[in-house]
């Protein structure tokens, strides 16, 4: 090495063994966001995203891909352009969020993990539709886990919009805990990914 050489060869070697360390691998592909243009539509969009909700949106046959951007700030104090869990809606009279199926009905669990008698027919990230079990009636409002296939239980509060007839009934899951949203968005966003695997193909490749 010259000896005017900026760093040190065990300098070189530390660098290089960051570069090729796992851990700088574990952030999701698709999580960072790079923008290219000019400064000016740069500045625009990141005060934009600082101060009001900012999506980017995909129509993809009859359904519409909605994934909000969030400014996130390094160990190194820089900002950056984060995309957050995609909002998938479909198309109709009515935009509304794209729901789960179930196969099977899914138990709703207690804090005791004890099923209820409210069982998950359809899901999205704002409702579900129950199903009522060995109950006079539709609770008005509910605090529950959906712990479906084993994953770790999301906790939703749940409020009755209506009964349908003496064994169904819509509730609105607004107001559970945002990161518990968050948990059943990335929940329903790996369903749709099984469901629709032609969309998501490029994104793994």
């Amino acid at each position: 090495m010259h000896a005017d050489a900026l760093l040190t060869q065990d300098e070189l070697d530390f660098i290089q063994d960051m570069q090729h360390s796992p851990q700088l691998n574990l952030a999701d592909p698709m999580s960072s966001l790079r923008v290219n243009g000019d400064r000016h539509i740069q500045s625009l969009l990141t005060r934009l995203v600082a101060n009001d909700q900012v999506t980017l949106q995909a129509q993809f046959n009859n359904q519409q891909i909605s994934f909000p951007l969030q400014l996130v700030e390094d160990e190194f104090h820089a900002v950056h352009l984060q995309i957050g869990s995609p909002e998938i809606y479909e198309d109709g009279p009515m935009l509304r969020p794209w729901r789960l199926s179930m196969d099977q009905p899914s138990a709703l669990l207690d804090a005791q993990s004890k099923v209820s008698g409210l069982f998950v027919r359809d899901i999205s990230f704002k409702g579900a539709l129950l199903e009522v079990r060995g109950l006079p009636e539709a609770p008005t409002r509910f605090d529950l886990r959906f712990a479906p296939a084993g994953i770790p239980p999301i906790s939703l509060h749940g409020r009755l919009r209506r009964r349908i007839g003496p064994d169904l009934a819509a509730y609105d899951l607004s107001r559970s805990a945002d990161e518990e949203i968050e948990r059943l968005r990335e929940y329903i966003l790996h369903a749709h990914r099984q469901a629709h695997p032609e969309l998501h193909a490029q994104v793994s490749s």
